[in-house]
């Protein structure tokens, strides 16, 4: 999911060539957090509650990717 953000960010970079640089920084990063958060966090689950922690990460998921969606739009 990251890389398809990335992507879309970079895209956002190419259609709007007048972005700030530093914005266009602070996504990405915001991006690769996200991605490392949600790497990390499968290390640790607890295997009586697997099928809920999977759907309270899916949830988080959604809401971060369209958290960072959300950022990009309003750079263009």
């Amino acid at each position: 999911m990251g890389e398809d953000l990335l992507v879309e960010l970079m895209a956002a970079q190419q259609m709007n060539s007048k972005i700030p640089q530093a914005d266009i920084e602070n996504v990405a990063q915001s991006i690769l957090r996200m991605q490392t958060d949600f790497i990390s966090r499968l290390s640790h689950v607890d295997k009586r509650q697997v099928k809920r922690f999977f759907a309270q990460l899916n949830d988080d998921l959604n809401v971060c990717t369209n958290e960072i969606i959300d950022h990009i739009c309003h750079l263009l």
